[in-house]
């Protein structure tokens, strides 16, 4: 059952207001809102918002214990009062990847660029404080729409979903892989090409 019908958003002329892609690749009627045990927040960068490739939105649209926050937004600083919760921790690549799941309550994403996001991770105060689940490349890489220069850098909702598998929620992690690859088929059918492997 589609979340969102498709409507018109004035700042995508011609574009979904629920997924953002043009309406002959809408998405809607494939995204449901699936409940977790962990709430998800994700911590958008503000050059992440007019992107129909973003996959922050999406993941945060397919999850209802979930909230979307931006960062960078002129005249709206960044509050996270309300949404850490108890024992939060924030996904984040580089680190050493637990062999455990630890006691998570509340997983803090971070959505922007690879480089970006390693700078929010640290200079945000109320992210820097947190602890940090690292995960590890997935085995076989999905179709993405970008490409990083490690296999450590996954989209957003990748990410997402390999947090969520590795915290015990796999129903929700194979939902979130779902709208994923559609979103991938429908963003290479636009582009009418794969995305090329990124040299190191």
């Amino acid at each position: 059952m589609s979340l969102l019908p498709p409507a018109r958003d004035p700042h995508f002329p011609g574009h979904c207001h629920g997924c953002r892609m043009p309406p002959f690749a809408c998405l809607c009627s494939e995204i449901s809102a699936v409940h977790t045990r962990v709430r998800v927040v994700v911590v958008r960068h503000a050059a992440e918002i007019n992107k129909t490739s973003n996959t922050g939105r999406l993941a945060s649209l397919a999850l209802s214990n979930s909230a979307l926050v931006d960062h960078g937004v002129l005249g709206q600083p960044l509050d996270l009062t309300d949404h850490l919760g108890q024992r939060p921790w924030v996904l984040a690549f580089g680190a050493t990847p637990l062999p455990t799941p630890p006691d998570v309550s509340t997983l803090v994403v971070i959505d922007s660029t690879w480089a970006s996001a390693k700078t929010m991770r640290w200079r945000i105060p109320p992210l820097a404080a947190l602890p940090t689940l690292s995960l590890p490349a997935p085995v076989v890489a999905p179709l993405r729409m970008r490409r990083g220069a490690v296999p450590e850098q996954m989209a957003t909702i990748e990410a997402v979903a390999a947090g969520l598998e590795f915290l015990g929620e796999p129903g929700p992690a194979e939902h979130l892989r779902r709208l994923f690859a559609i979103m991938s088929e429908q963003v290479q059918k636009l582009r009418g090409f794969e995305v090329p492997p990124k040299h190191r």
